[in-house]
């Protein structure tokens, strides 16, 4: 039993790794694609975009 429990939190801690890597690697991929980061980004560096950047689209889902 003890050996189920430790299996199951390694692998749960192996799958939050993962998530957390991959999620940075879309973002990387984000940037590297667009040139640019989320408007949330550059609220938060208090940055202003750069030129040409338009946050204002509409776009339908």
């Amino acid at each position: 039993m003890k050996s189920i429990i430790k299996n199951t939190l390694g692998l749960a801690v192996i799958m939050c790794l993962a998530i957390f890597s991959l999620s940075g690697c879309y973002e990387s991929h984000y940037n590297r694609q667009y040139h640019h980061h989320t408007r949330h980004w550059y609220d938060r560096h208090h940055t202003p975009p750069p030129p040409g950047v338009n946050f204002d689209i509409d776009v339908r889902r």
